[in-house]
């Protein structure tokens, strides 16, 4: 595929009918912080500094639940956040502001 992490999140949502924006960073500025704690199903989890950049936000996937997310990594498919290489760069979860 030729999804980016960003690109896929983008994606998802516009299918479901909901606009959020096209980069990690917009996507971060645009949400609602929440804690991972309190993510549910589809709210989207943020990662900083996994590469160079100006941008903080880096990476971002799809909450599914149970520790775990949908996203565009290598391969894209689902992983679980704590206890994986990206947790130490895990900023925590956004929602759609109501």
């Amino acid at each position: 595929t030729s999804f980016d992490c960003s690109g896929l999140t983008s994606w998802c949502y516009a299918k479901a009918g909901l606009y959020i924006p096209r980069t990690a960073q917009a996507q971060y500025n645009f949400m609602q912080h929440i804690p991972l704690s309190q993510a549910q199903a589809g709210d989207l989890i943020f990662f900083h500094s996994t590469y160079i950049t100006s941008d903080y936000v880096t990476h971002v996937g799809i909450y599914a639940g149970n520790n775990r997310m949908y996203h565009a990594g290598d391969p894209i498919g689902y992983t679980y956040i704590l206890g994986s290489d990206l947790e130490k760069y895990l900023i925590g979860a956004g929602r759609i502001k109501q």
